[in-house]
């Protein structure tokens, strides 16, 4: 859990204090921004599917360590996702949403689900790259008809970068959204559909266009998974995490879940209790 904010100029003060009086002239984002960015879910002893997304020993880290901290600003993309969510739940009227179910291996709160269409939605704020990655389309080298003149390359064809279709990737959110159905048909409801709206932060940009991202936002398809491969993951992911609570030992997360660990060094919230980083970053100074 996060109990520290650490402010602009690096001092760190707990988030209660914060929010009841800021220490310097001026806040460094609006005290309704600062609340909904301190609000977290408490451990409750069975995992979210969230949570069961995660390498285990993040998942891990995150619940038995109290006295995390976390610099306001670098959850502002976070929260830009959160505030969308309330903002679309305002205008639900016959739809089912934010209604947290579960299973035996977690609890899931879905986004939305259309009874009439028996579609499931879920809301995502996402950078180009990662709308790119979910859309399929790669970057390729396509010859330009021109050749280098001069230089090691001379002779050679020149190119550029062109946007082709590929094959979606995003596994992750695969596993989360078929999980939610899961639930939601335990409970009832058919589900025909699954769907992510996707809101490009950087929609409009050089790069987002360059990547061939040309909207603002998406609807993307979410194939349907066979629901033993669901259950079986979460599974797998569940017992691991139940484990690693009762031993205190936990493997490191995988070459996957740790983006090949530039997940490790830029985006974990809980890498200075992780030894798998720790020795990471020696290995780099000795480099050094």
């Amino acid at each position: 859990m996060y109990k520290n904010f650490e402010c602009p100029s690096g001092a760190k003060i707990e988030i209660q204090a914060c929010l009841k009086e800021c220490f310097h002239c001026d806040r460094c984002l609006s005290l309704p921004t600062l609340r909904m960015i301190a609000e977290q879910r408490p451990w409750t002893g069975k995992p979210s599917t969230t949570q069961l997304l995660k390498g285990t020993r993040e998942a891990y880290l995150e619940i038995v360590h109290d006295d995390l901290t976390m610099k306001p600003k670098d959850q502002v993309f976070r929260l830009l996702g959160t505030k969308a969510h309330d903002m679309l739940n305002k205008f639900s009227a016959n739809e089912l949403s934010e209604d947290r179910l579960e299973d035996d291996n977690a609890t899931g709160a879905f986004d939305l689900y259309d009874a009439e269409n028996e579609t499931l939605y879920d809301y995502k704020t996402w950078g180009s790259y990662k709308v790119m990655k979910a859309l399929g389309i790669e970057m390729v080298d396509v010859e330009t008809g021109e050749f280098y003149k001069s230089g090691e390359k001379k002779g050679q064809p020149k190119t550029h970068k062109e946007p082709h279709q590929g094959t979606p990737d995003m596994k992750d959110t695969e596993l989360q959204l078929n999980h939610y159905r899961t639930l939601i048909e335990a409970a009832g409801f058919p589900v025909k559909f699954m769907l992510i709206e996707a809101v490009v932060r950087d929609g409009g940009t050089y790069s987002a266009t360059g990547r061939g991202i040309t909207e603002n936002v998406y609807l993307i398809p979410v194939k349907r998974l066979p629901d033993n491969e669901v259950y079986t993951y979460f599974k797998a992911k569940g017992d691991a995490l139940t484990n690693a609570l009762e031993t205190g030992i936990t493997e490191p997360c995988t070459a996957e879940e740790r983006w090949d660990d530039r997940k490790c060094k830029d985006y974990c919230g809980v890498n200075l209790h992780c030894d798998y980083y720790l020795n990471l970053t020696t290995e780099c100074r000795e480099v050094i």
